[in-house]
């Protein structure tokens, strides 16, 4: 009976205080005069307490705000403010001890006897009662929760009533007006003194808890929020069967929200009942009732607030219920969006925030943004660093947790990467699969939102592994076993994996390498290299489209600093072993390869390849080389040449070559290490090297020859010379070589130029494939008529030879082509030379003074000098057919052919044209009577002989300057019309 009586005291009690407190408020407004007594002190209306206004005061404190509570009322101000540490301990404490809640229960049972034992009313021992903390689960508790639910505010009698006297003295009852009155004080209490919960009574913390956990539950009880969201539940979330658990309508408001649904008035009281949930894992209905089990049986020791226990739930994910740990994913989804909402991380970065982003307002993730730009800054904090780090090592694990990748690549993913996205529907994503994906089709996203966001968290993976779920999922063991003492970030564990390749495992290496592939697309994801060339891309690739590309052109200007250089040339010499390293070859030739060089990588893959079956090694590249006739991509020629410019260059990127006699070199050139002169070495020993080496450099020889512009000596020897005899002239299919050739007597050809003409003259009449023409147009005269000749043995001159034997049977203008590299071997006489050694003898014996030490003809050293090139050949020529032999004449029979002549088998109408024109020129200007050739070769006597064009202009210069001369002299002293002035001298003087 007196339990009973008790009850209806509570309610009875509960409805007077409200009324009084009511009454109490309206009396205030009406008085002009204060109230002397000490009992009644000013305070502030509701309205002017309300937490929405931004101005609650505490009205019975007269101490002056320290700087922490004025910190502490700006992040409150902004929604920004967690729960203070000392609530969270408190209430944690009340809320997972289950010790607490007995000694509660015993003394409110021991008041109740000692009540009912005193000579009380059934309403004194309700009053003690409600004052008290009711015992959890109580019938009193439950009464208590019922009349607060039906005022919309907390129990003004009960476990707060001191607080609510210090703090919120005639804030009016209802709306929510005492809780939100007496969370504000205590925060700003706690910021202004760590000590604040003893003014704080851990049972009206508890109080405030169990009220809030209420209204989560039941939106209802908040007016407000119930009229700021009723048309969204209205039309959105007004639905009891879609909707009937508790809880559901704020989850169906705060999915709304997400999604940009929502009034903006509607969307502000959302957020607030996120940053509460937030920072106590309870105040969010979903997430308390699915996860409350997991939290006493792992986190019963962490204490609420600051979002510590949702922490402690995600530090034991794998031990979490399934539906915990979906609503604990969720809880984190929306954290996303606003840094508020990471109490730990806005904790951790309240003073970055004002020091680097005092204008960036939150929301959208604008703050995270920003607080990520200075991320490197010397002087970002640790502690902001270290949270801030942390984030992104979870973001980078799912699409969902970055809230713009999320917001901009929505269609993109739902149409480019939808299976991925359907596999992680409704679970946590920690093998960032579908980032993966958007990261695969980059090119392919319609969004250019989405396309930049991808590129950004494709930079941050390439800067530090944390970030890069792939690679550090696959490298787990490397990284801990090869870079235990390799700090993060800067791409230091990159690197790390990088220089202990070979030594990885599998798994690791393969998921390496397709993160290279991926890097290789734009200098934001090379690291070292854009940070070793960060001056360099100012000054020389400011505004070039292409810095990758620039800085590989301009690889050897003497602007480039010598970390840049090594940097690059590290960068080009990787991705020459495997095409997909190099992205814009990848990108214009991907077509190419799948149609003609699918398979070409298999072999390198069974065998190892470079790096136990990942890379090609080359093989690749090699095969479009070879198939480059048939490639159906301009762009992708482009490429390949480019590519090819800068390996014969360099050529350590011809991977094969290098593979292939990296055993010659060793043993034949004394492990040369000069790439360059290693090769000279090679070619000068060719005849000793083995079968794979020798097929090798005749691959990269034919590639030489088949455009002037990819043999680098000829073109560092002749520049000049191209540019002055021969401009205008294609530099493929060996056109412009042959007008260098017609030049070679010319006064303006220099030394080097002609001896490196002769040399490649010599080469080729040794190997048929040099000769570009030659090949194109015998290619099927050779197929047919010298099948059985040992490609092994090529290099001595064997097809050529056999063409000459079976030149009565040449088809098309392989006749004429024949004819002209027998012409210039001839012409370009060398005894070595396999084609013309039949006529050693006869020149011996008929031509001896014609050879001459160190000209053309002889060695064709540069450093001895050349000398006139086609003295043997005209000996030759002017030799009797029967003092030739039946071999040499046949040799120099065939000269006679169409197109034996030196030029006459050049099917170039432009190149006819210039080398008719230098004809012409040379029999216009040169002196009647005049012998082809000056005893000596001109290099006797010292005197200076000009023919042709030169010596024309030599002597219009010269005339020209005479008859100035003389003109002059007439002027000054025979002109008798020239003015004079008559001078007088004056008297004076």
């Amino acid at each position: 009976m007196a339990k009973r009586t008790q009850l209806v005291a509570v309610f009875l009690l509960f409805l007077l205080a409200t009324t009084a407190t009511t009454v109490n408020a309206k009396k205030k407004k009406k008085t002009k005069a204060a109230d002397e007594s000490p009992a009644a002190v000013d305070s502030p209306s509701a309205e002017d307490a309300s937490p929405a206004s931004g101005d609650t005061k505490l009205a019975a404190s007269e101490e002056k705000s320290s700087p922490a509570a004025e910190e502490a009322a700006e992040s409150a101000g902004e929604g920004e403010a967690a729960e203070a540490k000392a609530s969270a301990d408190e209430g944690g404490k009340a809320e997972g001890g289950e010790a607490e809640a007995a000694p509660a229960a015993e003394e409110s049972a021991k008041e109740e006897k000692e009540g009912e034992g005193e000579d009380t009313t059934g309403d004194d021992a309700a009053a003690a009662g409600a004052a008290e903390d009711p015992p959890p689960g109580s019938q009193l508790e439950q009464d208590i929760i019922k009349a607060e639910k039906k005022a919309g505010d907390i129990f003004p009698a009960g476990a707060c009533k001191a607080e609510i006297k210090l703090f919120c003295e005639g804030v009016d009852v209802g709306n929510r007006s005492l809780e939100r009155c007496l969370s504000e004080s205590f925060k700003l209490s706690k910021a202004a003194d760590a000590s604040a919960d003893k003014k704080f009574g851990k049972k009206c913390l508890k109080a405030i808890r169990r009220f809030k956990i209420e209204v989560y539950k039941d939106i209802s009880i908040d007016k407000e929020m119930m009229e700021a969201c009723k048309d969204d539940i209205s039309s959105l979330c007004d639905d009891d069967f879609l909707y009937p658990e508790v809880g559901s309508v704020l989850a169906c408001l705060r999915e709304a929200k997400s999604g940009g649904k929502v009034s903006q008035a509607c969307g502000q009281k959302v957020f607030e009942a996120q940053m509460d949930a937030a920072n106590d894992f309870a105040l969010d209905p979903q997430l308390n009732e699915t996860c409350s089990g997991d939290v006493k049986r792992l986190c019963a020791d962490v204490p609420t607030g600051e979002g510590r226990v949702q922490d402690c739930l995600r530090d034991h994910r794998n031990s979490l219920n399934w539906e915990c740990l979906a609503e604990l994913f969720r809880q984190e989804i929306e954290s996303s969006e606003d840094i508020r909402l990471n109490t730990r991380l806005f904790k951790a970065c309240l003073e970055d925030k004002r020091r680097f982003c005092p204008d960036v307002l939150p929301g959208d993730a604008r703050v995270k943004d920003c607080l990520e730009l200075h991320l490197l800054d010397s002087d970002f904090s640790k502690t902001c660093k270290v949270e801030f780090e942390r984030m992104m090592e979870r973001r980078a694990s799912d699409f969902r947790l970055d809230f713009n990748l999320r917001k901009y690549c929505a269609e993109d993913i739902s149409t480019t990467c939808y299976q991925d996205a359907e596999d992680v529907a409704d679970v946590t994503n920690r093998d960032a699969k579908v980032i993966e994906c958007l990261q695969d089709y980059r090119g392919e996203l319609k969004d250019p939102r989405c396309r930049q966001q991808v590129h950004q968290l494709t930079k941050r993976a390439s800067e530090d592994i944390r970030f890069n779920r792939p690679l550090a999922q696959a490298c787990k063991d490397d990284s801990a076993k090869l870079c235990k003492d390799v700090p993060p970030g800067h791409a230091r564990v990159l690197l790390c994996l990088q220089e202990h390749r070979k030594g990885l495992t599998g798994p690791c290496k393969e998921a390496l390498f397709q993160e290279e592939v991926r890097f290789a697309e734009d200098i934001d994801f090379k690291f070292p290299l854009r940070q070793a060339c960060t001056d360099e891309m100012q000054r020389l690739c400011k505004d070039q489209p292409d810095t990758i590309k620039c800085l590989q052109d301009k690889v050897e200007d003497a602007d480039m600093g010598k970390a840049c250089r090594d940097e690059v040339k590290k960068d080009v010499q990787r991705a020459a072993e495997d095409y997909r390293l190099n992205f814009r070859l990848n990108r214009e030739c991907f077509s190419d390869v799948q149609h003609l060089c699918m398979h070409s990588c298999d072999a390198a893959l069974e065998s190892g390849g470079t790096e136990s079956g990942v890379t090609c090694g080359g093989a690749t590249l090699k095969c479009l080389t070879e198939n480059e006739r048939k490639l159906s991509s301009k762009t992708c020629r482009q490429e390949l040449f480019y590519f090819k410019k800068r390996m014969v260059a360099d050529i350590s990127l011809d991977i094969p070559l290098q593979m292939a006699c990296k055993t010659d070199v060793e043993k034949k050139c004394g492990g040369e290490r000069d790439h360059s002169k290693a090769l000279a070495c090679l070619r000068g020993k060719r005849d000793e090297l083995t079968e794979e080496c020798k097929e090798e450099e005749l691959r990269l020889s034919e590639m030489e020859a088949s455009d002037i512009r990819l043999t680098p000596t000829l073109m560092n020897a002749c520049g000049l010379e191209l540019n002055h005899f021969c401009r205008g002239v294609q530099p493929t299919a060996g056109l412009a070589f042959r007008c260098l050739q017609m030049s070679i007597n010319e006064v303006g050809m220099s030394v080097a130029c002609k001896a490196e003409v002769d040399l490649q003259t010599f080469r080729q009449s040794s190997y048929y494939k040099l000769d570009a023409a030659l090949a194109e147009q015998c290619q099927g005269d050779v197929d047919a008529l010298c099948r059985g000749i040992d490609e092994g043995k090529e290099g001595h001159s064997l097809v050529l030879q056999c063409l000459v034997d079976h030149q009565a049977n040449l088809t098309g203008r392989c006749l004429t082509e024949t004819a002209y590299a027998v012409r210039m071997a001839l012409w370009m006489y060398h005894r070595e030379a396999d084609l013309v050694k039949p006529c050693n003898a006869v020149v011996d014996s008929l031509c001896a003074n014609r050879t001459g030490a160190g000209g053309a003809g002889s060695a064709g050293k540069a450093e001895e000098g050349v000398g006139e090139a086609g003295l043997v050949g005209q000996c030759l020529l002017e030799q009797p057919r029967e003092k030739l032999g039946e071999e040499c004449g046949r040799l120099v029979g065939l000269l006679g052919q169409q197109g034996g002549h030196v030029g006459g088998v050049i099917d170039t109408s432009q190149l006819e044209e210039t080398l008719a024109r230098l004809a012409q020129l040379q029999a216009q200007f040169k002196p009647e009577g005049e012998s082809d050739t000056e005893e000596g070769g001109g290099g006797g006597g010292g005197k200076l002989v000009l023919t042709g064009v030169t010596a024309f202009v030599a002597v219009t210069a010269l005339t020209a300057v005479l008859l100035g001369a003389g003109y002059f002299v007439y002027r000054k002293c025979f002109d008798p019309t020239r003015n004079y002035t008559l001078m007088v001298k004056a008297g004076d003087v």
